[in-house]
């Protein structure tokens, strides 16, 4: 009996050996707060926030695969057909689907790779500003509110680059570039008090390497870290 567990003993540790640095998990995350002023008045206000774990298996030194999660959370104020500005309150989204990860090129500890994604979307119910639908809003109809609750269902795939940096022989920091790649969007917006639907479709090459200031570079770029096993 010991000598049967002392073999599955040895077995277990040769395929954990066999597999190291094989397994990977992590995360991105991303935080960004874009205040917009006219004229010295608040014309938008956007506060975001998301969190993406994954996790993945290494196929050889250049090849992943894998599966991530994500959850993003937007505050929103936005000015209305009246320049009134509106509280749209929070909005909750979940992203969900596999990845597929190469690795273009090392030099000593940075990795330059190209990352696609192909990933699910649903946004429960949230408000939206009913110009920002073509929607008419009738200021002196009593009790007309300016909002309307929506939903969004969608999928998304895209094709974008990024950088590693290998802190050890386990744990990597990961810059993902969204400011470049290809993509393509599909989503459906339903308007729950009378089940209206949008659709909205989009594909092309995004190239935002000329951005006006550093904030916006920043609220393209993801930061993450790897862990390998």
């Amino acid at each position: 009996m010991k000598k049967a567990l002392l073999t599955l003993a040895l077995a277990v540790l040769t395929l954990a050996a066999g597999a190291q640095n094989k397994w990977v998990a992590g995360g991105t995350g991303h935080f960004s707060h874009n205040l917009d002023k006219n004229a010295g008045d608040v014309s938008s206000d956007v506060v975001e926030w998301r969190i993406e774990p994954f996790v993945g298996y290494n196929i050889d030194e250049h090849w992943r695969v894998g599966f991530t999660v994500g959850y993003l959370y937007n505050h929103t104020r936005e000015i209305d057909a009246l320049d009134n500005l509106v509280d749209l309150g929070g909005k909750h989204a979940f992203r969900f689907g596999p990845y597929l990860h190469y690795n273009i090129l090392r030099y000593n500890r940075w990795i330059l790779f190209v990352e696609a994604e192909a990933l699910f979307i649903t946004v429960p119910k949230y408000m939206a500003l009913a110009n920002a639908f073509g929607i008419a809003h009738n200021p002196g109809a009593p009790g007309n509110a300016p909002t309307y609750d929506m939903k969004r269902t969608g999928f998304d795939f895209t094709v974008k680059p990024g950088v590693t940096y290998e802190l050890s022989q386990h744990v990597n920091i990961d810059l993902n570039l969204n400011l470049l790649g290809w993509f393509y969007s599909n989503s459906k917006e339903i308007r729950l008090d009378t089940n209206a639907e949008t659709t909205h479709s989009s594909s092309g090459l995004q190239l935002d390497m000329l951005e006006s200031n550093l904030e916006e570079y920043w609220q393209n770029i993801t930061l993450g870290i790897t862990f390998k096993f």
